[in-house]
């Protein structure tokens, strides 16, 4: 492991892993795109906790965002 992947963060080295395994056809990215992309999907699933019915395009995000972070 480089000096650079030791300051990852720890979501961000998790993310790596997977896309090692899983992300052949996904872009890869960077810490920061990772960073505001992670942020939105939570955002997303603290509204569907909190009992609000997500948009049909919030849904179709949720999805892209699950794919983006090989998160499936």
């Amino acid at each position: 492991m480089s000096r650079e992947e030791k300051s990852y963060s720890e979501e961000y080295a998790s993310y790596l892993e997977r896309y090692e395994l899983f992300g052949e056809d996904r872009p890869k990215l960077s810490p920061e795109e990772f960073d505001r992309l992670d942020d939105e999907l939570l955002d997303l699933l603290v509204l569907d906790a909190e009992g609000e019915e997500l948009t049909e395009d919030q849904e179709e995000r949720y999805l892209e965002l699950m794919y983006l972070l090989v998160a499936e």
